[in-house]
């Protein structure tokens, strides 16, 4: 999406702004760039909690940290993007965004129950 100049960010006037000559000639956020960072940084986080447990992480834990920070990523990364014109509306959210709350509460289900589970049989040991 970078080097095609696709699904760019809001015009802007911040430091690190990009001009995706392919679009048009405003400085615009590198949204793609702020996704992969952030993607990266998930990775990892995940793979820290995975390599460096303190306690043993509750079934789901991790799936469902994964699903928690990638749909919170997307869907505060969304506030930047130029709103797709087959899908744009008059709401406040995308319908990227929209589509992430579910998955986003999935997640914090998976975290809550697999932490519950540990700890029950961490107390039944």
């Amino acid at each position: 999406n970078f080097m095609n100049s696709e699904i760019v960010g809001n015009k802007t006037d911040v430091p690190w702004a990009i001009v995706f000559s392919r679009v048009d000639e405003f400085a615009r956020h590198p949204a793609q760039l702020y996704e992969a960072l952030s993607y990266l940084l998930i990775f990892f986080i995940l793979t820290a909690m995975y390599l460096i447990p303190k306690k043993p992480l509750g079934s789901g834990v991790i799936f469902g940290t994964f699903l928690t920070l990638v749909f919170t990523a997307r869907i505060t990364i969304e506030f930047v993007k130029v709103p797709q014109a087959a899908y744009a509306h008059e709401t406040f959210l995308s319908t990227g965004q929209m589509l992430s709350i579910p998955f986003l509460f999935i997640g914090i289900a998976l975290i809550f129950f697999g932490m519950r589970k540990s700890k029950k049989e961490s107390s039944e040991r």
